[in-house]
């Protein structure tokens, strides 16, 4: 299980370095005037940080992972692939329903199947996301996102 780690690790380390290198092409900017590269670079960074962190974790963790259940992993596997389908829809749908509306819906779904909270801590965290994302790409940087058919 390790190596699978190791090896998904490298993959995203590498995935993320392509990432940054292409929106460095594209125009990073600067915080106070955002090129159309920055989100991408900011993602990708994000990528690599979290990959390079599981690769030293696999090289740490003494904890043999392979002693996990058949059912807890196709439990897991059904999850990843849920959320996998998740980002697909939200991209189809972010056009027509806008960014608010579709991210809320998105952020609620996520967390609904990744923790399995009570429904109303589930709605305050996506609506406290959701707002969040707002105020930084709309307000403070300026971007101009889908509104869809509800114009906010």
């Amino acid at each position: 299980m390790r190596n699978s780690n190791r090896l998904s690790a490298l993959f995203f380390l590498a995935l993320s370095l392509f990432i940054c290198q292409q929106a460095i092409v594209i125009g990073v900017g600067s915080l106070y005037e955002p090129g159309p590269g920055l989100l991408d670079f900011s993602a990708g960074a994000g990528i690599g940080i979290i990959s390079l962190c599981l690769f030293i974790q696999s090289f740490i963790s003494k904890k043999n992972q392979g002693d996990v259940a058949p059912h807890r992993s196709n439990l897991n596997t059904l999850r990843f692939i849920m959320i996998c389908a998740s980002l697909f829809v939200y991209i189809i749908i972010t056009d027509w329903l806008g960014f608010v509306l579709s991210t809320f819906l998105f952020i609620s779904f996520t967390l609904r199947l990744i923790e399995s909270e009570k429904w109303w801590r589930t709605l305050i965290k996506a609506s406290l996301i959701t707002m969040g994302n707002y105020l930084i790409f709309v307000v403070w940087l300026g971007l101009s996102l889908p509104k869809g058919f509800v114009d906010w």
